[in-house]
């Protein structure tokens, strides 16, 4: 079985965390060794998905640039995603701080699937687990996970998961 419509996921963050590169492994299982820029707009791109019970999801994801100039636009083509996902680096402590911008611009956190992603974990920085867990308790993030587009940690993992949450949310309207 498979889902009736392709389910939309837009990532979206500061430019230069990572998003790109996290969309690239997931898709073309392999880490970007050159050929990436910075987003401009949005990039779009599709998956499709095979689970353990051998149904398939078909994921569209939608890269956003992370640039300021682009969250004017962000709601328009955020407005019917299915789900969310916050990048963050964590070398970066701003692009984290900046998350709340992000989810400000998006306005729907209670509509859709939200997750929470730090990029890079490869290099063995992190954010406070505290402050992690504050912002998804006020922002409906209904899971953190650590990536690294180089080592290929948990970029599968994210992807799926948040296909199968909006799965289930799917299942249960409409049944």
């Amino acid at each position: 079985m498979s889902n009736e419509r392709p389910f939309k996921i837009v990532i979206a963050g500061e430019k230069r965390v990572g998003k790109s590169s996290l969309v690239h492994r997931f898709v073309y299982e392999q880490f970007p060794l050159k050929g990436l820029y910075s987003t401009v707009g949005f990039d779009f791109t599709l998956k499709t998905l095979t689970l353990e019970d051998d149904s398939t999801i078909v994921v569209h994801i939608f890269d956003f640039g992370g640039e300021p100039r682009f969250r004017n636009i962000f709601p328009q083509y955020a407005a019917d995603c299915d789900g969310l996902l916050l990048a963050f680096d964590p070398s970066r402590k701003e692009t984290f701080n900046l998350l709340h911008e992000w989810i400000k611009v998006y306005g729907r956190e209670s509509e859709s699937v939200n997750f929470i992603v730090s990029t890079k974990s490869d290099l063995g920085v992190s954010i406070d687990p505290l402050k992690i867990n504050e912002f998804r308790n006020k922002y409906n993030i209904k899971e953190y996970f650590q990536t690294s587009a180089v080592t290929g940690e948990n970029t599968d993992e994210v992807f799926k998961k948040m296909a199968l949450a909006i799965q289930n949310i799917s299942q249960k309207k409409s049944s």
